[in-house]
């Protein structure tokens, strides 16, 4: 606060008096005004809220700081220049790192082939309601549940006629098994192995059908339609059954 003695101010001199009381309120304004306690408090809630003061180092910084901090990657190779030494450590590390992912990968799809096969039948569905779902499904393009289902289908439908006696927990290839016994060599048994190795790669997610593996589904369930159980007489049974036509060795 700038104060004006009256000693200093001229008598009698109007316009000076109003001038020096304008300079005055001039530096009044200027004059900084010292906050109280509260609005100190806000302006430093406020201050310390910016995201600046807040920064977190991520996971990856934070590895990387820890390398650091334990290992001179520039001395590691000695007689080297110090970015050829760490470039060499940050080499030999992707290098381990892309031989776990492949070790763990191939462990996993091990573990997935010797995984035993599925339950063909999962429902009490007849072959007509087995067929019409996989027709909606191949409408819809959705491949694997059409050629799913359309095997489930074939399959329901051997039953249904007395081809073949299901049983709970019967696999596809075991369904395939119990056809070619059932009917020799009728030339459907072959293709039936085919689709029962394709059912089992669709349900596992190793293949993703197309509508080419839904129309070579859909043929062999027109072929199947016609297939008869054969007399004794006319059967030709062929052991043993791990011999069959597209069985495993």
């Amino acid at each position: 606060m700038v104060r004006i003695l009256p000693s200093a101010i001229p008598t009698g001199s109007p316009g000076l008096l109003r001038h020096a009381a304008g300079a005055a309120g001039a530096l009044a304004a200027k004059a900084p005004a010292t906050p109280d306690a509260d609005e100190a408090r806000r302006a430093a809630r406020k201050e310390l809220s910016r995201s600046v003061y807040h920064e977190q180092p991520s996971l990856w910084d934070r590895f990387w700081d820890w390398i650091l901090d334990h290992l001179d990657t520039g001395s590691v190779v000695p007689g080297v220049p110090s970015w050829v030494s760490t470039a060499i450590v940050v080499i030999v590390g992707a290098v381990v790192i892309a031989l776990l992912i492949l070790l763990v990968t191939r462990i996993s799809s091990a573990r997935r082939v010797e995984t035993p096969s599925l339950s063909v039948l999962t429902d009490d569905r007849d072959a007509a309601a087995l067929t019409r779902a996989a027709d909606e499904a191949a409408e819809q393009a959705d491949f694997t549940t059409a050629v799913v289902e359309r095997f489930r289908a074939i399959i329901r439908s051997l039953d249904e006629r007395g081809i073949i006696d299901e049983y709970p927990g019967m696999t596809a290839l075991e369904a395939a098994t119990l056809t070619h016994q059932a009917l020799g060599e009728h030339r459907v048994v072959p293709a039936l192995y085919e689709a029962a190795h394709l059912f089992d790669a669709v349900l596992y997610g190793r293949v993703v059908p197309t509508g080419s593996q839904d129309q070579q589904m859909r043929e062999l369930a027109d072929q199947m339609t016609t297939v008869t159980r054969p007399t004794r007489h006319d059967r030709t049974v062929v052991e043993p059954v791990a011999a069959a036509p597209g069985a495993p060795a």
